[in-house]
């Protein structure tokens, strides 16, 4: 143990209330600002699809006879009844009709196909002797006829299931095909190419799909200033992404960081294909250590958290412009916080199932633009080890037992103008109970409010908008002006006479470089009214930067 300087003894004695007003730098929530990041928006989706050129009909209208159209007979419609198609052709009935206005018309069937997702589907005039003015109109809805995959040596087990949901002799219809090549698309280190070929019998089409193997390994190493004044300001970081490691489709996902001040962390996660629908079932295991510097460093304050986790994820929408997913996870954490100046420790067990929707869209919405949202709901159990820090809690913030929490979030980047656009995010949690530091919601940051330090003003209950102009000066440099705010209900249940509300408003701009592998960012930010940082010393400007590099 260090030598506690004599002047210590003084802050020893109002230790709970330093804690407290300074960051509540604890176990929970160095592992939350580890993971305090907003949604990422969806990369412009592309799908490569060829379809094959449409054959020339054998009575295509030379614009020469005509003849006297007293009804239409439909052959080959399965998808579509009569009743859908009559009204197409009603102009033409009981009419002295040339063969181009008969074109016509079967082009209008064609394109009604076309609009309810087959994308095949043809109508065409077969040969036939027209008696009693009745004309027999076929029509190829386009159906598979075999469907294989190409260069799929390293995929097995359930990586290709999305393949197998699209059968020889099916329709060939938009939705279903969009939806299992995205899905194909998907796979780590993969990438769908799909062609749709004459096939060997009237009205079919080969499905013939190039899965293209792209990277094994990927990742990114960087380094900024984001982390806790207290617990190492100064972060490096590097993430390592293993596709396709056993040839199931399957990724194995390492994270490690490590900052200027003893913060130490590291995740390792796996996940895999597991049913012919295309569910993700995955584990993951994550470990933070910290050690409490600058002005609590003669505390010997230390502390870890271990966090076990399962999840499954169900992908439910898979559209052209829109994604939607399903998520259920559990998370086992281990909470740990030891003070060597007074021998003191307290240990912490929690239970978390949450369930949530995740998904993203792309459109042409005033000008175009994509967006991100997620809403997930939490059950926890939390335990606290020990009849005294039971006792302690349960006349303080009453924190253990049962919890739950509903986090909604919504990202936008809009399309203004070719060089401007407008980055927006609103963020909120809402709480039945008080909550462990893990479980709490903080304003502060850079992925807060940027005018105030990482972890300052939790709370139980909150809300944080950013709003984002951002100038695409040239295709690698972008500049932003921004305004955040923020507010939490710092205790869903007071149990002390101190103000429970909080809130944080800033302003700032930034750039960004982004070229060759690299991107850097740097933003520089002031505060906006009053509030004071109680879990830092006041900077203004304050000064956020990072550094990536990807591979």
């Amino acid at each position: 143990m260090r030598l506690i300087h004599p002047v210590l003894g003084c802050a020893l004695a109002v230790l709970p209330f330093s804690i407290q007003a300074s960051p509540q730098t604890d176990a929970g929530q160095s592992l939350q600002s580890l993971n305090q990041k907003p949604l990422s928006l969806p990369e412009r989706q592309t799908l490569e699809l060829n379809l094959p050129s449409a054959p020339a009909d054998a009575n295509s209208a030379s614009g020469a006879g005509t003849l006297v159209v007293e009804a239409f007979v439909f052959e080959g419609n399965a998808a579509l009844p009569d009743s859908q198609l009559q009204p197409l052709l009603a102009d033409l009935r009981g009419q002295r009709v040339t063969l181009a206005a008969l074109q016509a018309g079967l082009q209008r069937i064609t394109d009604l196909y076309r609009a309810q997702g087959y994308p095949l589907a043809r109508a065409y005039l077969p040969a036939q002797s027209v008696e009693q003015g009745q004309v027999r109109i076929g029509i190829l809805e386009g159906r598979y006829g075999t469907v294989r995959a190409e260069n799929a040596a390293q995929l097995r087990g359930f990586a290709l299931a999305p393949l197998a949901q699209l059968e020889s002799g099916q329709q060939v219809q938009d939705q279903p095909l969009t939806r299992n090549l995205l899905l194909l698309k998907e796979l780590p280190g993969h990438d769908a190419r799909a062609t749709l070929q004459p096939g060997a019998s009237t009205g079919t089409s080969d499905l013939l799909v190039d899965m293209r193997t792209g990277n094994r390994v990927s990742g990114s190493v960087d380094a900024d200033n984001y982390g806790n004044r207290y617990i190492g300001q100064y972060r490096l970081g590097g993430s390592v992404n293993v596709n396709n490691p056993l040839s199931l489709g399957d990724r194995l996902s390492l994270r490690a960081t490590g900052s200027d001040e003893d913060q130490r962390y590291g995740r390792i996660a796996y996940q895999v294909p597991v049913s012919a629908w295309s569910t993700q079932l995955g584990v993951a295991y994550s470990e933070m250590s910290y050690e409490l510097g600058r002005n609590f460093a003669d505390l010997d304050a230390h502390g870890n958290a271990r966090v076990a986790s399962l999840f499954a994820l169900q992908p439910l929408v898979r559209r052209r412009g829109l994604t939607l997913d399903a998520q259920l996870q559990f998370d086992a954490k281990r909470l740990r916080d030891i003070i060597d100046a007074f021998n003191d420790r307290l240990d912490k067990r929690s239970r978390v199932v949450t369930a949530s929707l995740n998904g993203s869209s792309q459109d042409d919405l005033w000008g175009g633009g994509v967006s991100s949202f997620s809403l997930a709901w939490s059950h926890g159990e939390l335990d606290i080890a020990g009849a005294a820090k039971r006792l302690e809690d349960q006349n303080t913030a009453g924190t253990r037992g049962s919890f739950n929490k509903l986090t909604p979030s919504l990202v936008r980047l809009q399309r203004l103008t070719p060089r401007f656009s407008l980055y927006s995010q609103l963020q909120g949690q809402w709480a039945d109970r008080n909550l462990e530091s893990s479980e709490k919601f903080y304003l502060g940051g850079a992925y807060g409010v940027r005018a105030y330090p990482q972890g300052e003003a939790s709370g139980d209950q909150g809300w944080l908008t950013n709003l984002e102009l951002r100038y695409a000066l040239t295709p690698t440099w972008q500049l932003a002006t921004f305004l955040d705010h923020g507010q939490v209900r710092v205790n869903r249940d007071p149990w002390t006479a101190e103000d429970n509300h909080r809130g944080l408003s800033g302003t700032g701009v930034g750039a960004t470089w982004a070229a060759y592998g690299w991107r850097v960012n740097a933003v520089a930010a002031w505060k906006l009214g009053n509030a004071e940082p109680i879990s830092d010393a006041d900077r203004s400007p304050r000064i956020w930067a990072q550094v990536s590099r990807f591979f």
